[in-house]
């Protein structure tokens, strides 16, 4: 049982290893796609182009592949992609716009890469040698917050100017085309700066922005917008080096969600919150229910065991059922269930002493009215002797009649055989219970077995009451001795034999033997061939205050003549057997050992 349950709490406390494995690997996967998706929303060309060079094949058919997925994105972002060859030409193109070049000069594209020559799309390069072969991949994206801040610092004093109007709170402003279309679109807030980074003028801007901006600060907002929740675009006036900041709310940039799984997160702390949160979760929802598991498991054949164990308290032995009227522990073919394996061994402890219970309880009913029907025996027993001691007691007193002396010995006589009779059945009484319940009634001697049975079986044999029935003795072929209480020994040989022939027909043989069993163990054997016995009187063969006589035989007797000679087999450290058959004879064994003589 102690390793039962060993290895299944082994066998559950893995299971909570395996969820508990299972679910760090699947947050740390669900971490790196997530700090992937951070990494496009922050700058979706950097690892948008990594990843998708990355996928970078060419077919058998001289066709260019990339990951659909990038694509499908790209295409969401409104963004358009090319491939250049070392010549500078374009080798693919993806949702390329008409006014994109197909080819490209060296200086051309630096000073469109470096934002030196006017270009309509913001534009991102990476360049890696694949397969031999130097791959140029170009991101173009019409990006509006950029366009509206560039157009702003291109502008200059015209811009400054719908600022100082719209500060003003006028309602007609002459805004360029694309900070109109942001304004709109996107509610953004503008903002200007001098040289050293402190605001100039401001127009809608969000709470909490600082009017004086240190250089760091500026790089931080630029590139970390989810810490500050808002995105930064920002342009420089060539001549007088002023700064035009846009403030457009975070998700005005240009969306992406790499992972369908979880939430959007917009910053690594947010990110590490939700992974972890998550576990933490998960492990709490898998040790609940292993809680739940557990206490079902463990609990209900406890209150189930708790239950049995009241109703044999209330003398209630069969095992509590459910609704189908079965034991709650067994299954319909009679096998415990799973959860009251673990419990085997005390269910079928408490099975057995409910019936050892229930036994005892029926042995004790029994033995209740046996002993009734023994006392009702008994009393008539010792009635018919005493009223025939009582009838000539009268005749004797009576002054009317003068008895002689032969009379009166006769009367005496009879008075002193009832008497005797009576007396029989008393000392019966004391001494079965002196053998129950003391432990120095017997008084032992060391006899020579051999020789003890034969006087005791050759005394009844010789009896005349037993000469119509054919008595054998067979001792043992090596000597045998034994510490017994002679009185009290051969009254049990007595009590055996005379039940044996008083309950069987005139002519029956009886074989009284003593025979050696191993160094330490002999036994007495008692075997007749007379009527036998059914399986009732067998068991009931040794209780106190039974009759078992058959349709032709006396029910005169004591009942407890069986039941002292168990009880002196036992006193001497030995035990009693009985084997019969209803018309094929009875044999009781009396088998003693020297380990246990006294």
């Amino acid at each position: 049982m102690r390793r039962r349950f060993v290895m299944m709490f082994i066998r559950q406390w893995l299971t909570v290893g395996v969820i508990t494995a299972v679910c760090i690997v699947v947050m740390f996967i669900w971490l790196a796609s997530k700090m992937t998706e951070l990494d496009l929303k922050r700058s979706f060309s950097r690892p948008a182009m990594e990843t998708l060079l990355d996928s970078y094949s060419v077919r058998e058919d001289g066709t260019v592949h990339l990951s659909p997925k990038l694509l499908k994105q790209i295409e969401i972002n409104g963004g358009w992609l090319q491939l250049l060859n070392e010549k500078g030409e374009v080798t693919y193109s993806y949702l390329t716009p008409s006014d994109v070049p197909q080819k490209y000069t060296p200086g051309e594209l630096v000073n469109y890469i470096r934002r030196l020559q006017p270009f309509p799309y913001r534009l991102y390069i990476l360049i890696r040698p694949i397969s031999g072969e130097m791959v140029t991949l170009l991101y173009g994206i019409k990006d509006p917050l950029d366009m509206a801040a560039r157009q702003l610092a291109e502008e200059g004093s015209s811009s400054e100017q719908a600022l100082k109007e719209a500060e003003h709170g006028t309602e007609s402003i002459a805004w360029p085309d694309e900070v109109n279309y942001v304004l709109q679109e996107h509610g953004v807030g503008i903002q200007l700066l001098d040289q050293a980074g402190k605001e100039l003028h401001s127009y809608r801007l969000p709470s909490g922005l600082p009017d004086v901006y240190p250089p760091q600060e500026l790089v931080l907002r630029l590139e970390y917008p989810e810490r500050y929740g808002v995105r930064l675009e920002m342009s420089t006036e060539e001549e007088t080096g002023r700064m035009w900041l846009i403030h457009a709310p975070y998700d005005a940039a240009p969306g992406i969600q790499l992972t369908a799984i979880g939430p959007t997160v917009y910053n690594e702390v947010q990110l590490l919150l939700y992974g972890f949160g998550s576990v933490a979760v998960i492990l709490l929802l898998a040790c609940g229910g292993l809680s739940l598991w557990q206490g079902n498991r463990f609990g209900t054949p406890m209150l189930h065991v708790m239950q049995w164990l009241q109703n044999l308290a209330h003398q209630h032995y069969k095992e509590p059922v459910g609704r189908r009227g079965r034991p709650r522990s067994k299954r319909r073919a009679g096998r415990l269930k799973w959860r009251y394996r673990p419990y085997a061994e005390v269910m079928y402890t408490v099975q057995e002493l409910s019936q050892q219970l229930e036994h005892h309880e029926l042995e004790r009913e029994q033995n209740d009215r046996m002993r009734e029907e023994w006392i009702a025996s008994l009393s008539h027993d010792l009635k018919t002797p005493l009223s025939s001691i009582y009838g000539y007691a009268q005749l004797l007193r009576s002054s009317q009649y003068e008895w002689g002396r032969d009379e009166i010995a006769e009367f005496a006589s009879t008075m002193a055989e009832k008497a005797e009779y009576m007396d029989e059945l008393i000392q019966d009484l004391n001494l079965l219970y002196r053998l129950k319940n003391a432990s120095d009634v017997l008084q032992l001697e060391r006899h020579h077995m051999n020789m003890f049975l034969k006087e005791a079986v050759t005394r009844i044999a010789e009896d005349p009451q037993w000469l119509s029935y054919e008595i054998q003795w067979s001792p043992a072929s090596d000597p045998i001795f034994y510490n017994i209480d002679p009185k009290a020994f051969r009254r049990m040989m007595d009590n055996i034999i005379i039940n044996a022939l008083m309950h069987n027909p005139e002519g029956t043989r009886l074989k009284v033997s003593l025979q050696k069993g191993s160094e330490s163990e002999f036994s007495v054997h008692f075997e007749d061939n007379g009527l036998g016995m059914d399986e009732k009187t067998q068991a009931n063969l040794f209780q106190r205050y039974y009759r078992g006589t058959d349709t032709e035989s006396s029910s005169s007797g004591s009942g407890l003549g069986m039941a002292i000679a168990k009880e002196i087999a036992e006193g001497h450290g030995g035990k009693v057997e009985v084997r019969s058959e209803a018309g094929k004879g009875t044999v009781i064994i009396v088998m003693f050992s020297y380990a246990e003589n006294v």
